[in-house]
């Protein structure tokens, strides 16, 4: 006997399902395949990667805007120094 196996194609909107061999044994296959993703530790890793990832993307546009606000500031203050020495 051929081994059972699932088959899953996915697109935009849904998805489209077949089977190849016995129905019961494709069936206790995937249930197995979805406890075994259910507990990949990996994806704890990855979860802390992205994370961390989108803190340090926070922080760069967060400097980012410091750094526009400050210089938006000093030219506005050159402007005003330079404007207060030219009436002098």
């Amino acid at each position: 006997m051929d081994k059972s196996t699932y088959h899953i194609k996915e697109t935009k909107n849904n998805y489209s399902f077949s089977y190849s061999g016995d129905l019961k044994e494709a069936l206790e296959k995937a249930r197995k395949d979805l406890q075994k993703e259910k507990e990949n530790q990996d994806i704890a890793h990855w979860e802390w990667i992205r994370k961390k990832a989108a803190s340090a993307i926070l922080a760069h546009e967060r400097k980012i805007a410091r750094l526009k606000a400050f210089i938006k500031c000093a030219e506005q203050n050159l402007k005003e120094r330079e404007a207060d020495n030219g009436n002098i």
